[in-house]
């Protein structure tokens, strides 16, 4: 792989990603209104994509927006820093999002494609902490394309042949290699949960709904670089984590071609709710 899978980022540059992210923020920013100045605050942040598409948009709304960043992993906000434009962020902030360094400061949080990695007690605390930080009337936007339901029916053939053929792979070149007995992501939790979160933390949900996306092969290619994905995908160990991001990687595209697919149709939830 030319980049380390321990990073989002491939996914994350991909153009069904990236649109299905402006969609999320611009419903966001239709919901809190015009006015001369937001106050973002940009939860578990990782590349900055969120606030980067934020900025953007309130821009050619002709309103400001200050945006704080925040999240767990100091290297990716370092990362994150050098390659954002200086002005599109107020600060830089490492924390947990299940205690957030805040006071009620915020007219807008962005919760994207991250509440799923995290356990159900942790899920509770981090909206219940993005409640505390908003202002009254302040809107949440939440997105996830790991939930129970987010593949659709007609890909069963396509994730089972996939999955298959990148097993036989990873253990031609791992003989004998331990399979890992560990979740590497949280239990995948149904929309209607998500949405019961939400609403059991204080939040009025206003929107809620599956978007259905279509991910291209470098799609498909770039999310199985996510280490954490191979994991859970091959129940790979972290001492086969790389071995088995390259079998999955490489089975994409003759997966695609069995199949004669162009594109791998997927559903990405999206809840939108105001603290009252």
């Amino acid at each position: 792989m030319s980049e380390r899978g321990d990073t989002f980022e491939p996914f994350a540059r991909e153009h069904a990603y990236v649109r299905v992210n402006e969609q999320l923020v611009n419903r966001m920013l239709r919901l809190a209104g015009r006015r001369d100045r937001y106050r973002l605050l940009d939860v578990a942040a990782g590349t900055g994509l969120m606030t980067t598409l934020a900025h953007s948009r309130a821009h050619a709304l002709g309103t400001e927006l200050d945006s704080v960043l925040l999240d767990i992993d100091l290297v990716r906000i370092a990362d994150a820093r050098r390659k954002m434009p200086p002005d599109a962020v107020r600060g830089w902030v490492c924390a947990s999002a299940s205690q957030l360094p805040f006071g009620e400061a915020f007219d807008l949080v962005v919760f994207a494609n991250s509440l799923h990695l995290l356990d159900d007690q942790a899920k509770a605390d981090s909206l219940a902490e993005t409640l505390r930080v908003l202002h009254h009337g302040g809107v949440l936007a939440v997105n996830s394309a790991f939930y129970d339901g987010a593949a659709v029916e007609e890909t069963t053939p396509f994730y089972g042949r996939w999955i298959r053929r990148a097993v036989v792979e990873m253990n031609q070149a791992r003989p004998g290699r331990k399979r890992s007995d560990r979740a590497r992501a949280a239990n995948p939790l149904p929309a209607s949960r998500y949405g019961e979160l939400v609403a059991c933390a204080g939040f009025q949900l206003v929107e809620m709904r599956e978007r259905r996306v279509l991910l291209s092969q470098s799609a498909v290619r770039a999310i199985s670089s996510y280490l954490e994905f191979a994991m859970g995908a091959l129940r790979a160990t972290e001492h086969d984590a790389e071995a088995a991001s390259r079998a999955l990687q490489r089975t994409v595209r003759p997966t695609f071609n069995d199949l004669r697919m162009r594109f791998l149709p997927r559903r990405w939830l999206e809840i939108i709710a105001v603290r009252p």
